[in-house]
């Protein structure tokens, strides 16, 4: 009887249940309003603002997988799943400014789940900032103009895999994808009849090549 008063009235159970009540196979159910906050595992209201690193102490640390940076992202939905990549993976992800949506923006959240306070995010407000903060970084940037597979690279933590802004129609920024900061730049196999990829898809690509060279360190 109890159980069923929870369910029906989800409210006056404990702060995990009202959150797994919220979602159904990992989505959240209608009933749920759009402007309704994603919560953690203890019910406290969380965006990628509460996970935000400095540079300088993303720079000092230890990962089994290169750094991800998203150069002027402006779609929060390809932001928010990079930020549940980055929460499973371990990866360290570097937004550069300017975005093309809120960091508190529905979308985003939504599409993080509650994996926002599990990832590191740093937010650098130009590309500069980036580049000073990792200055013995290797930059590899993915661009569907180079000419080297991304399988032919040999990953390094400390790397900074690089891409730039969506959608895919829209030129590469050639002063920050060729660059002299640029150390290679490789690309995805293709269908040539194709224009391009989802950006976060891309990066889960190469996320998971570099984890699998480096033996998948802190998985299981």
């Amino acid at each position: 009887m109890a159980d069923e008063q929870q369910q029906a009235n989800p409210q006056s159970a404990d702060p995990q249940t009202q959150v797994e009540s919220m979602f159904e196979y990992g989505y959240r159910k209608s009933n749920y309003g759009p402007d309704e906050l994603v919560t953690d595992a203890h019910g406290n209201p969380i965006s990628v603002v509460d996970a935000m690193m400095k540079p300088e102490d993303a720079a000092k640390m230890t990962t089994s997988t290169p750094h991800l940076c998203y150069y002027s992202p402006r779609i929060p939905g390809n932001t928010g799943s990079a930020i549940r990549l980055c929460a499973v993976t371990g990866t360290i992800l570097h937004l550069v400014e300017p975005l093309g949506f809120n960091l508190k923006d529905t979308k985003l959240r939504r599409a993080g789940l509650d994996y926002h306070d599990m990832a590191h995010v740093v937010l650098h407000p130009n590309f500069d900032s980036l580049v000073e903060s990792m200055p013995n970084s290797r930059i590899i940037a993915f661009t569907a103009h180079a000419t080297k597979l991304y399988t032919d690279i040999e990953y390094r933590p400390d790397d900074i895999l690089l891409f730039g802004p969506e959608p895919g129609n829209i030129p590469d920024p050639t002063d920050i994808m060729f660059g002299p900061h640029v150390a290679e730049q490789v690309r995805l196999p293709m269908r040539p009849s194709l224009r391009s990829l989802n950006l976060t898809n891309c990066a889960s690509i190469a996320i998971y090549e570099a984890w699998r060279q480096l033996g998948f360190q802190g998985g299981e």
